[in-house]
Order: C-alpha cells, then sequence, then structure tokens
C-alpha cells in the first residue's frame, strides 16, 4: 500500500527511500568509547525538533563528553536538520519492524532516548525496554478529547505511553491527562521548550535586509506571515493605506507571487528591492517576500504582525512574532494553537473575520500610541514568562538519574 501511495507523491517517495538508507546515515558514527554517555532523540519533523534544540545545546554547553544522535520520521526534518553542529549522526527513523528496530539501536546504542512531543512507535519503545534503555517523552502534549482516549484506541495507547519511563507534560492539564492514560508513569511539567527556542533565534537572530529605511519611510509595517490564499484576500480587501504591507506567503511559488504581485497595487518582490531596481522603493506599499527562511527576521521589521493559517487547518505559530512584541491578527481557526487561544485571551491577539475586522484593529492600535506600546511590552511578557522548560527538564533528567 505504502509503494501504491509513494507513486504519486514525491514527498512520501522520498520519506520511505530515507527510511531505507539509514544505515549509510549513520555510516560515520562513532562506535561507544568507555566513559562517554549516548544519547538519542527523536522527533517527526522540523518543528519538533526545534523544541528539541535548547535541550541539546543545554547538554553540549555542560562540557560533557556525550555522543547526540537524532532521528526523523518526515523528509522534511531530515533534509533540513541534517547538517544541524550540535549533534553527532542524523538519520531516518526505519521502518518500525522488530528486526529492523533491533539493528537500529545497535548502531546507535543510546544510554537514553528522549522523543519530543507524540511521535512513539511500537517496536522501537519495545527494543528499548527490552535493552532496559530508558525512553522519556519531552514537551509531552494530550489533550483529553484526543482520539487516544476512544474506546477502541485507549488499551493500545495506554500500552504504548506505558513503555516510557518519565514524562514531561508541557501543561498540568496535559499531566492529568497522560496520568489518566498511563497511570504507573512518573509525569510532572515541564513546560514547553518552544518558548526557550524562540528567545534563542531571537537572541542569534540574523541581520534584518538593508532596505528596509528607504523603503519603509517612518511608516508602520505589518508583517504577513505564513500565509495562504484566503489569508492574501483579507489582507488584499482591508484598508490598509497607512502602513506598509510584507506579505510573506507559506510558499512562495513563482506562480503564487506573481499572483500577489498582480493581487498588491503598488507592489514587489523582496529580491527586486535587494537588487537595487530604480525607484522601485518610493512607490512601495506592499513587499512580496519570494524566499523561505526569513520570516523570523523579518518580524524584527514590524510593527504589528498577521499570522497565516487561520483559514484553513488552523493558525501557523504566534510565537515569533510575540517575542519581538508584534500584536498579532489571524483568521478564526485558533483552537489548534494553545499560544493563539491563551494570547487571544490576554488581549493580545485579534482574530479578523473579514477586511473590515483587519482593519479596524490596525487602526486601534496605531491611532493610540500608548496602547500599542503596553501591548507590544505585553506579547514579550508573554513569550519569556514561559522560559525555562529547558533547565528544568535537565534538571530533572540529572535528577531522576536517567541523564547520569
Amino acid at each position: 500500500m505504502g509503494r501504491i501511495v509513494a507513486i504519486g507523491s514525491p514527498k512520501v517517495r522520498q520519506t520511505l527511500a530515507g527510511r531505507r538508507a539509514w544505515r549509510e546515515q549513520l555510516a560515520a558514527l562513532a562506535p561507544r568509547e568507555p566513559g562517554v554517555r549516548r544519547v538519542h532523540v527523536h522527533a517527526a519533523s522540523v518543528g519538533e525538533f526545534e523544541q528539541a534544540k535548547p535541550i541539546i545545546e543545554a547538554l553540549r554547553a555542560e562540557g560533557d563528553r556525550m555522543v547526540i544522535t537524532v532521528s526523523f520520521f518526515s523528509s522534511s526534518g531530515y533534509e533540513q536538520q541534517r547538517d544541524y553542529a550540535h549533534v553527532d549522526a542524523v538519520s531516518y527513523l526505519p521502518a518500525d519492524s522488530t528486526r529492523t528496530m533491533r539493528d537500529f539501536l545497535d548502531v546507535i546504542d543510546p544510554d537514553l532516548i528522549l522523543i519530543l512531543r507524540y511521535d512513539l512507535w511500537p517496536c522501537f519503545m519495545l527494543e528499548a525496554r527490552r535493552r532496559s534503555v530508558p525512553v522519556a517523552l519531552v514537551s509531552g502534549v494530550l489533550r483529553r478529547n484526543s482520539s487516544r482516549f476512544r474506546p477502541l484506541l485507549r488499551s493500545f495507547f495506554a500500552w504504548l505511553y506505558g513503555q516510557l519511563r518519565h514524562i514531561y507534560a508541557v501543561t498540568y492539564e496535559d499531566r492529568d491527562a497522560f496520568v489518566s492514560l498511563a497511570p504507573y508513569v512518573p509525569v510532572e511539567v515541564g513546560g514547553d521548550t518552544r518558548y526557550d527556542r524562540v528567545l534563542m533565534r531571537l537572541d542569534a537572530a540574523a541581520p534584518v535586509p538593508a532596505f528596509e529605511q528607504s523603503v519603509t519611510r517612518g511608516r508602520a509595517v505589518l508583517v504577513a506571515g505564513s500565509t495562504w490564499s484566503p489569508d492574501e484576500e483579507l489582507l488584499a480587501g482591508a484598508d490598509l493605506n497607512a502602513l506598509l504591507l510584507m506579505v510573506v506567503p507559506h510558499e512562495p511559488t513563482q506562480e503564487h507571487v506573481a499572483r500577489l504581485l498582480e493581487q498588491f497595487p503598488n507592489s514587489c518582490t523582496l529580491s527586486a528591492l535587494e537588487r537595487g531596481e530604480p525607484s522601485v522603493g518610493h512607490a512601495v506599499d506592499t513587499i512580496v517576500v519570494d524566499r523561505i527562511g526569513i520570516l523570523f527576521g523579518l518580524y524584527g521589521l514590524g510593527t504589528l504582525a498577521y499570522v497565516g493559517g487561520g483559514f484553513g487547518e488552523g493558525v501557523h505559530s504566534v510565537l515569533e512574532p510575540a517575542a519581538y512584541g508584534l500584536p498579532v491578527f489571524c483568521g478564526p481557526k485558533t483552537e489548534r494553537s494553545r499560544d493563539a487561544q491563551e494570547m487571544r485571551g490576554e488581549g493580545l491577539l485579534t482574530v479578523a473575520h473579514t477586511a473590515r475586522d483587519l482593519a479596524v484593529g490596525v487602526d486601534l492600535l496605531l491611532a493610540n500610541s500608548t496602547l500599542l506600546k503596553e501591548r507590544r511590552s505585553a506579547c514579550e511578557g508573554f513569550v519569556r514568562r514561559h522560559q525555562g522548560a529547558t533547565q528544568r527538564i535537565v534538571a530533572s533528567l540529572r535528577r531522576n538519574r536517567l541523564l547520569l
């Protein structure tokens, strides 16, 4: 069945091929040395691995000799992170069979396995248990309405989570759900390392593009990040003439960028500005960002932010703009984002159902400098008051003798 699906999906085909090639990916991994601890980190994809980075870098900063290996389920995780400098080897997680997992653990030979958020695999867990290798779930999340609690599934997931040695839940609600599902596994609230990670990225953010002074001309800037077509229709329909708008599409394909240039008057691409095309900066009201990987730094140019996804499967990450102190606007689908829900409850995020909602919300903040300053300060404070999970989790790993 997997081969049938792979025929029409390059990403699935790439993932299946990568999972078969795990031995080659780990070929340079050195065998165990006496006195050197070995930690393996597994993440489903890029987002989950971002949560692992503060822990990995904290372990490296302690100065102990340690081999750290990483596995991914997704091709995007492996392809984007295989050159991450703070680990010794990166691979796909191989197919979850008894024989393959036995071979895989023979090679990585871990003293501790850390799994981020949720991606548990039965044979992987069983083989670790057979070897008495502790497995801890980090930044674990579990809602009480999760399908894991459904009658036909609960016994399986109770067994699966029961293989863990320790669970670090994000919130007290997560902790209670884990206790209900797997009552014999120690659970504590460790917090969410995403906050630590976004603050690390803030401290290390690359300089923003050099064009901003000539283009912004003292105007407030609305950075619209990870946008999709419904978000872009809302932005195009809103009266935002007093602003410089930066649209950062989630998928900046050539066709998508061309459509945005037609959709937004007086627009140009970021590449055109960087090339210094004559007179382009003097008439620009909208910048269309035509490459990936720079959204985080672009939030540093902003006064306000709009985060896309709220008219689709759910709003994307609101933590990055909040870390820069940007009040956030988004579409209505926020229920899958705890951060968005919490920020909305504190008045730091505004849901815009229509273009008029967005324009009114923007005008309200820009017309009241005191209110804008208070909101910006509160957004920064929202992120900073949630930091510290990394320190708590690493200290607990040592206290519980999971990491010696």
